[in-house]
């Protein structure tokens, strides 16, 4: 891999791990389509370095948030209060994401790791999501039990082609949150799940030098970079706006792969 297409490849990282057209499906359809050389890297330790600029490129958008939610949580606990806690809802959350994780993370990454399995996961979820913009299940509040089910939604994200932010924003507003409780409460959610998975597989990751160290770097800086202005762009753009143009942009390249598929074939 060089350094140009490491700068490629993390801004895509960044740019498709928060927007719900699924970074997974892209990582993989991408380097297959254009049959990109990364002999010179390991595949799994530079997906590790880059999740750790999308991840800080998270923390650093909703750091004051969660500050501001966790400075009330204390106080309520502190009163002997725990019908309402937020920390309790995010633990509670991440639990199936990391059950799911632990024992299923190796056959899908074996078995489901393909374009075939990313294309029929972009259209079922595009096909989710725009059933979920058309049905009004009246309002409610992220409730602990809202929280478990969003939590499944995380766990299933981990099937190539869902998209963490695509499936557990579609079931919040399936569950009846306003869009952007549901987008605030999917990325939150998703903080503890980044940063473990990051943290777990950075202990495999060797030291690097010379032309490896500089394509790791320029690939996380750039995730880091388009992961931020990524998540900051669609926090704003679903104020205003429905998830329809992610869904019919997750079917457009659905049929595209297919068609890639059905031409190598």
């Amino acid at each position: 891999m060089t350094v140009v297409e490491s700068v490629l490849v993390g801004a895509m990282q960044g740019v498709t791990e928060f927007l719900p057209v699924s970074s997974s499906a892209h990582l993989i359809a991408v380097p297959w389509l254009f049959k990109m050389n990364a002999a010179n890297v390991d595949k799994l330790d530079y997906d590790v370095m880059v999740h750790f600029g999308t991840a800080f490129a998270l923390l650093s958008v909703y750091a004051g948030k969660i500050v501001y939610r966790c400075r009330d949580d204390v106080r309520e606990m502190l009163s002997g209060s725990f019908s309402d806690s937020f920390i309790l809802k995010i633990a509670l959350g991440t639990l199936p994401a990391v059950v799911f994780g632990l024992l299923f993370k190796g056959p899908i990454e074996y078995y489901l790791r393909t374009p075939l399995v990313s294309v029929f996961s972009l259209v079922a979820v595009s096909l989710l999501m725009l059933f979920a913009e058309r049905v009004h299940l009246g309002e409610r509040n992220v409730s602990y039990a809202v929280a478990l089910a969003i939590g499944v939604a995380q766990a299933v994200a981990l099937i190539p082609g869902v998209s963490r932010s695509g499936i557990t924003i579609t079931a919040g507003i399936l569950l009846g949150l306003r869009r952007r409780e549901a987008v605030d409460f999917a990325f939150l959610l998703s903080i503890p799940v980044v940063f473990g998975v990051s943290l777990l597989e950075i202990k495999h990751v060797p030291l690097m030098e010379g032309d490896e160290s500089t394509v790791f770097a320029v690939g996380t800086f750039s995730a880091f970079i388009a992961g931020l202005a990524s998540l900051t762009f669609l926090i704003h753009y679903l104020r205003n706006h429905t998830l329809d143009a992610f869904a019919y942009y997750r079917i457009a390249l659905a049929v595209f792969i297919m068609a890639f598929i059905v031409v190598r074939a």
